[in-house]
């Protein structure tokens, strides 16, 4: 064997053991909440809109969006829409995966194989059950993934970058936790990467190939998860890449031996964006046949609650915090760990600087072709769910891994403004960042699986206290918006509500604060027996908003001080652990601990407080809340309200965006100033007569035989545009001289531009 066939052989072993230890960190465990459907958006998809996916019956069923059984946005049995904004695609998937392990379980009953693994297969097509063969079909995408940007790499930067991406992606905390929920984020992940490739290869190979896998890549991750929209901009942007190449130097015979002239690099980029629709159309058809509903759904709904318009609870931890900056901050913290996110984030910028001074190369500017728009709209929003910067994460590793090759003098970059030679420090340094991310990113990863899926999951830790804690007949005070505990727990008896004696009352801590709110807490802790936080959710919340909740923020703090006549008896956490180290991360975002090691908080009553106690310490503490009450202003909010992504709820309408959902729904295009005359003050534009009373006019005068003849009219339109085109061809052959065509490609547009203007 050559040297050169050693190396591959060693990298694709070290590739086979990376893509191991990535399936069984995601794999780690799957059913780790026994079932309770910790996170609320999987249980909305297994337990709800899963559950009611079946294959129509006939053609002319599936056709009818209000009678299909495929269609997720609309309720057969009620008769009415439903507000499904995930993605179609990995539903679908989701469902045909617990199809098949049902149709396997008789297999494996015939295996070595555990009876537990046998009856859950068996359960994998009813009911919530979904989720358990939906959290396996997310880790294996996000294996994919791992072999993908392996693939990407070693296009773009070498096979040594190949593999250290797949590595450090494959031992990212976060990826490995999205893979234990049945959400959509890992899928929309997975064909982000494959359409990113599809555009490196458009560049790198010009060939249809590329145009194949950008194509079909795009559309199954817009499928996957709408906000993957502007992945379209990979094929596009390859195309102009291509183009702006070949009108630099003369077509040479590599070129032609590729097949790639200026006309099929712009078929491609077509080819691609057609093959996008197609996937999408096919992966999502309910999209294309019910799509007001759709729009409703993603663009409207979901549109207002990621930009605040609509207040919901959920998204109000989001208040006062800083775009783009907190996602940043929140992946190189916890969602990579700081080893990796500080190499991941060094090597982003080291790209970043070389787009900016013209050395990237043509495969790297794809990847920015993603990044940039993806990054740009998705880090303004309001709601900062980690789950956001899936799509992002392997990018910024993948930047990552190149910068620590690139300084271990393993990849070679031509034109860079730094040479390995004049800086003999760079190698020391290269391995330095290798080993801090490598070792870094697998200490974390492993934490993380040990100390939460290697522990029973806290909901049910916190259960069994209480039950063998709480006297039959106490009283336990939950909150609206949480979860109520304890839980009950199949197969043991005793550990229900009913059994154990047990009676729940709940209160609505996200009311707004007033004196009726004051007094309805303060009789519900006076019958509570006992007080439980299922999380931080709201007591982590609220106080992103004390001038909203003065009265609220005040109570938590007097609840966890013990002055409210009850002792903190437990707290029940699983937090990333290892090697006797414990790393408490109840101070990262919500939806970082929430869904799979909450934190409980258990409060027991020691005393019932008089009035006057109870005035001395709450009372009054309402007054100067200021209701609805959505926090300070960013200092992008003009840009943002400009865009079409303010928060505020006068810019719910305005801006480019909410024009063009507008625009797509056939609606009246919002106006763009708020601010209007009195009605009896303006202008009016209308017709004396109604639009309705006119004659029907047949014949436009200026072009009878045009107007009686649709083919001629076409012909003439044709003919118009061409003629136009040669008058101007004048001005692009100055202009684009350039070019190899000198702007005769252009010209036709150039003169119906030049001629509207």
């Amino acid at each position: 064997m050559t040297n050169t066939d050693r190396t591959s052989s060693f990298v694709y072993l070290l590739l086979g053991l990376v893509l191991l230890a990535g399936l069984t960190l995601r794999t780690w465990n799957v059913r780790f909440d026994e079932g309770m459907g910790s996170h609320p958006d999987e249980r909305s998809t297994a337990c709800f809109y899963a559950a009611s996916i079946a294959m129509p019956q006939s053609w002319d069923e599936f056709k009818d969006p209000q009678r299909s059984p495929l269609n997720p946005l609309w309720d057969r049995n009620e008769q009415r829409r439903r507000s499904f904004t995930y993605g179609h695609f990995p539903l679908y998937l989701g469902v045909a995966t617990g199809e098949l392990l049902h149709t396997l379980a008789p297999v494996a009953e015939a295996l070595p194989v555990s009876e537990q693994i046998v009856t859950q297969m068996r359960l994998a097509n009813s009911g919530c059950e979904v989720s358990v063969a939906g959290r396996l079909l997310m880790a294996l995408l996000d294996m994919l993934t791992i072999f993908l940007l392996f693939l990407l790499g070693r296009r773009l930067f070498g096979p040594w970058t190949g593999l250290l991406t797949a590595a450090l992606y494959g031992f990212t905390a976060q990826a490995i936790q999205l893979s234990h929920f049945f959400a959509m984020d890992p899928a929309s992940t997975t064909f982000t990467v494959l359409a990113v490739f599809g555009g490196v290869l458009m560049v790198q190979d010009r060939s249809w190939r590329g145009a194949l896998l950008a194509g079909i890549g795009a559309g199954l991750a817009i499928s996957s998860k709408f906000s993957a929209l502007p992945i379209l901009a990979a094929p596009v942007t390859a195309a102009l890449v291509v183009g702006w190449q070949m009108s630099k130097a003369a077509s040479t015979q590599a070129e032609q031996k590729a097949g790639w002239g200026v006309g099929k690099v712009f078929v491609g980029a077509v080819l691609a964006l057609i093959l996008s629709v197609v996937a999408f159309a096919v992966t999502s058809p309910y999209a294309i046949l019910d799509w007001q509903n759709f729009i409703q759904a993603t663009l409207v709904e979901q549109g207002a609650m990621v930009r605040g318009i609509a207040d919901f609870p959920f998204t109000r931890q989001y208040r006062n915090t800083i775009p783009y900056l907190y996602f940043i901050q929140q992946q190189v913290v916890w969602g990579m760990g700081l080893p990796l996110g500080v190499v991941a984030l060094a090597g982003s910028l080291w790209a970043l600087v070389r787009l900016a001074i013209g050395k990237a190369s043509p495969g790297e500017w794809i990847v920015w072709s993603w990044l940039i728009p993806y990054f740009g709209i998705t880090g303004a929003f309001l709601a900062k769910f980690n789950r956001y910067m899936s799509p992002v994460l392997p990018f910024v590793v993948l930047f990552g891994a190149a910068l620590t090759v690139w300084l271990l003098g393993r990849l070679k970059l031509p034109n860079h403004p730094i040479s390995q030679s004049t800086f003999p420090f760079l190698r020391p340094l290269g391995w330095i960042l290798a080993a801090v991310a490598l070792l870094g990113s697998l200490f974390w990863s492993l934490a993380y699986v040990n100390g939460v899926y290697n522990h029973e999951h806290p909901w049910l830790t916190a259960s069994r206290w209480v039950y063998a804690n709480a006297p039959r007949d106490s009283i336990i005070l939950w909150e609206s918006w949480d979860d109520p505990l304890p839980k009950s727990i199949p197969g043991e008896d005793g550990t229900d509500m009913g059994r154990a004696g047990l009676r729940h009352i709940d209160w609505s801590p996200y009311e707004e604060d007033t004196a009726e709110k004051y007094e309805i807490l303060k009789a519900k802790l006076r019958e509570a027996d006992f007080v439980i936080y299922s999380s931080k959710r709201i007591y982590g919340s609220v106080d992103e908003l004390p001038e909203r909740y003065p009265m609220t923020t005040r109570y938590y703090d007097l609840m966890f001080g013990e002055q409210l006549g009850f002792e903190y008896a437990a707290e029940v956490a699983s937090p990333p652990r290892l090697f006797g180290l414990t790393f408490p991360d109840s101070g990262a975002d919500e939806s970082w601990s929430l869904y799979d090691h909450p934190q409980v908080s258990i409060f027991r009553k020691t005393r019932q407080l008089s009035d006057a106690e109870f005035d001395a310490l709450l009372g009054g503490s309402w007054e100067g809340a200021i209701p609805w009450y959505r926090g300070k202003d960013s200092p992008l909010s003009p840009l943002l309200n400009l865009i079409g992504l303010g928060n505020s709820p006068e810019s719910e309408k305005s801006g480019l965006i909410n024009a063009i959902v507008a625009m797509i729904r056939g609606e009246e295009r919002p106006s763009a100033s708020p601010q209007l005359p009195p009605l009896e003050e303006r202008a009016t534009l209308a017709l004396e007569v109604p639009l309705s009373q006119l004659p029907l006019v047949d014949n436009y005068r200026w072009n009878v035989a045009a107007s009686e003849n649709p083919w001629l009219a076409v012909g003439w339109w044709w003919l118009v545009i061409s003629l136009l085109g040669l008058f101007s061809w004048p001005i692009g052959f100055l202009l684009l001289r350039r070019l190899r065509d000198r702007g005769y490609l252009f010209s036709k547009a150039l003169g119906w531009l030049l001629s509207g203007w």
